[in-house]
């Protein structure tokens, strides 16, 4: 009988956290560039009780000798499920869409106190303060991360500069305030060849772990393309790729199974409260 409570128990444990990642995906729904998690699950360890054998029975047993006594289930693995978001126009100059996936822009963080190259799907940037250069500007998204081109230089702007558009080798031009053509860089994309190493972190980046401790280095899970027109549309955003009725569907499906396991763990407790009082 404890048992059952003990499997009921580790599985109510394991379905919590795949209702928190239901609910982070609900609730990014609408944010630019989201990749949904989808979490997946497996038995955990069992005990297999075998029967004694009855010698009076030479034909042996009609059913499987023994039983398995679980201890309920675990999560296998919590995936980043990679599919493309829908396009949303957007006509602004600054907005910019990767239409193919496991690519991402770059974009130099601040990690306790250090910078750190993170990824992101989100293409909305603008202009602040580049705090190297008087009256001069950079390319930023919404958190203030920079956003970072070929070599791994930040993309920085001339003040003044106007009329963005991107070229189709993927070079960034502007119009200086003379009405000069000047190139602000090349925007360059970073393909994750094992995508599921990735790790969210603040906001809507994702950043890699330690390689060496995996034995990898960075050749084996990052290549480098520039930011070309066919894999960048200019002027639209990705949108999440989250479908919201699948999301409560499986919502409203792991909150049964949990309803069911808090339900067999109250009958477990009847049933040795019932057992208790026999003994008395």
């Amino acid at each position: 009988m404890y048992g059952s409570v003990l499997s009921s128990a580790n599985t109510m444990g394991q379905l919590q956290q795949k209702l928190n990642g239901i609910s982070s995906n609900l609730s990014n729904s609408n944010t630019t560039g989201y990749k949904r998690s989808e979490t997946t699950f497996s038995d955990m360890l069992y005990q297999q009780t075998n029967n004694l054998q009855d010698e009076r029975n030479e034909a042996g047993r009609l059913t499987p000798d023994g039983l398995r006594i679980g201890t309920g289930a675990g999560v296998a693995q919590t995936a980043l499920r990679m599919e493309q978001g829908a396009l949303q126009n957007t006509d602004r100059e600054l907005d910019f869409a990767i239409t193919d996936k496991d690519q991402f822009f770059q974009v130099e963080s601040m990690t306790d106190g250090a910078p750190e190259t993170q990824y992101t799907r989100d293409g909305s940037f603008y202009l602040s303060e580049n705090p190297e250069e008087l009256d001069g500007w950079t390319l930023v998204n919404n958190q203030g991360d920079y956003l970072l081109g070929a070599d791994g230089e930040r993309m920085d702007v001339p003040a003044g500069a106007s009329n963005f558009t991107l070229q189709e080798d993927g070079t960034l031009e502007a119009v200086n305030e003379a009405g000069e053509d000047i190139e602000i860089g090349q925007m360059e994309l970073a393909r994750v060849t094992k995508p599921q190493l990735l790790e969210q972190v603040d906001g809507n980046n994702y950043a890699l772990p330690e390689l060496g401790e995996l034995g990898l280095d960075e050749a084996d899970v990052l290549e480098f393309v520039p930011g070309a027109a066919e894999a960048v549309k200019q002027g639209s955003l990705e949108q999440s790729n989250v479908d919201v009725g699948q999301a409560m569907t499986d919502m409203m499906t792991t909150q049964r199974q949990y309803s069911f396991n808090a339900r067999a763990i109250s009958q477990g407790d009847q049933m040795m409260g019932l057992i208790n009082s026999l003994r008395g």
